[in-house]
């Protein structure tokens, strides 16, 4: 706007400083350069006018996503898995809402895979305090092997989840 500004005023404002002309020359020049000044100056405030909203506009597509994800950040933080992130035709960062949504059904499957062998897990050391008093050592040990095996699957459900499988 200033470069503008500055190409629509210089010639007449250049002509005024150096013409040395006489009083009605300067009248006219003078009178030249307050019609360039009422052109531009409206034309430059309604240029800020839309930048500013333009500005406001882009500003709320790009923090309105950002203000759920960190609704969603909250309540990983808090221990429940949110519903998945629905974000608005015009809103930015639909990229890294699918990431968040697919980390999230991740944790989903991987918790439940956690519930499952917890569950085996827990039946079978019930099976085994059932048979312990029954003094059946044969079905004891193939138990244990059991309890081995869940063991070993539980451990590799949590090392998925904390990345260090």
């Amino acid at each position: 706007m200033i470069v503008a500004s500055t190409i629509t005023f210089a010639p007449a404002v250049v002509r005024l400083e150096f013409g040395g002309g006489s009083l009605d020359e300067v009248a006219v020049l003078t009178h030249e350069i307050l019609e360039i000044h009422a052109a531009v100056w409206p034309v430059a405030v309604a240029c800020l006018i839309a930048v500013t909203v333009s500005s406001l506009i882009l500003f709320n597509r790009m923090t309105e996503p950002l203000f759920r994800f960190v609704k969603i950040f909250e309540s990983i933080r808090q221990g429940r898995l949110p519903d998945p992130i629905h974000l608005r035709a015009r809103d930015y960062l639909k990229r890294e809402a699918k990431a968040l949504n697919e980390m999230t059904a991740e944790l989903r499957s991987l918790i439940g895979e956690i519930k499952r062998s917890q569950i085996d897990l827990s039946s079978t050391i019930e099976e085994i305090a059932e048979l312990l008093s029954q003094d059946d050592p044969e079905r004891i040990s193939e138990l244990v092997s059991i309890l081995g095996e869940q063991d070993k699957s539980l451990r590799e459900s949590v090392a998925r989840f904390t990345g260090t499988a």
